[in-house]
């Protein structure tokens, strides 16, 4: 019996597929319900968006026993709890689960390619025989040097979340502004307002200048014809980072339901 495996949600977005210890990471999927009509209480926000329904304790319990028969360890790094309550789910489930294997859970405190490079990192870990101590070790000493930010043009969906009301939504959306969010410590805030393409790469151009040499930049891009041009970024890194590995994504379905199909982001990872 193998000793560790990983287990991952369905947020996670990878940087590249083909990685040390890929084998040993299984991936719990949300379900993603689609069409969904939200609107206040004015009944003036109707758009149709995407919702994220995390799985169950039940859910990560059926995982729990599964993944027992092969492994003694399992290893649990979830998308951060204050964007899902499937974190505590994934804590509740360990706690009733009563078979013999391990279940250790970590609020990764990220999403998308942020969750992606910390499940890498652990996996690899894990594939030159670290103990669950280190891997946790690295984990959470890897969890404060990812940074993320996102342009959000569709507000309503985090309106559906509750972390805009729904009035702020609408008038976000019907005065085309592009508002930019930071995760930080797994929360959501906002960081600034802009209106076109060139205020929004001299945002993200500014977020880049305060780190000296970043391990890994990736930009995470919509269908938002807005969103900044990856040649502009792309330039503006091996200007300053000539020695930075630079990746560009498409925005994964889940993501894309946590913050729109349009929105743009901008992942870095610090050295």
């Amino acid at each position: 019996m193998s000793k560790i495996c990983i287990l991952t949600d369905s947020t996670v977005q990878f940087s590249h597929s083909n990685f040390p210890g890929n084998d040993r990471v299984h991936v719990i999927p949300f379900e993603l319900q689609s069409g969904v009509k939200q609107e206040n209480e004015s009944r003036l926000l109707t758009n149709p968006v995407q919702r994220l329904i995390p799985p169950s304790q039940q859910g990560f319990i059926q995982y729990y026993a599964q993944l027992s028969r092969k492994y003694e360890t399992i290893l649990v790094l979830t998308l951060s709890g204050l964007l899902s309550p499937a974190t505590s789910q994934a804590i509740s489930a360990a706690m009733n689960y009563s078979n013999h294997a391990t279940v250790k859970v970590i609020d990764t405190q990220t999403t998308g390619l942020g969750l992606g490079f910390l499940v890498q990192a652990a996996a690899a870990t894990v594939a030159a025989g670290a103990s669950l101590a280190e891997v946790e070790g690295l984990i959470r000493a890897f969890i404060p040097r990812i940074y993320m930010l996102f342009c959000i043009p569709e507000l309503s969906y985090l309106a559906q979340y509750g972390y805009i009301e729904y009035s702020q939504a609408l008038v976000g959306e019907m005065l085309g502004m592009l508002p930019i969010f930071v995760i930080e410590e797994g929360r959501l805030s906002p960081m600034e307002k802009v209106r076109t393409q060139r205020h929004l790469f001299e945002a993200f151009q500014e977020f880049m200048n305060e780190f000296d040499a970043p391990a890994h930049i990736a930009l995470v891009r919509g269908a938002n014809r807005n969103a900044i041009r990856s040649r502009s970024i792309h330039q503006c890194i091996r200007e300053s980072f000539p020695d930075t590995p630079f990746s560009e994504h498409t925005n994964a379905p889940h993501l894309a339901a946590l913050f729109g199909p349009q929105c743009t982001g901008l992942v870095i990872i610090e050295k």
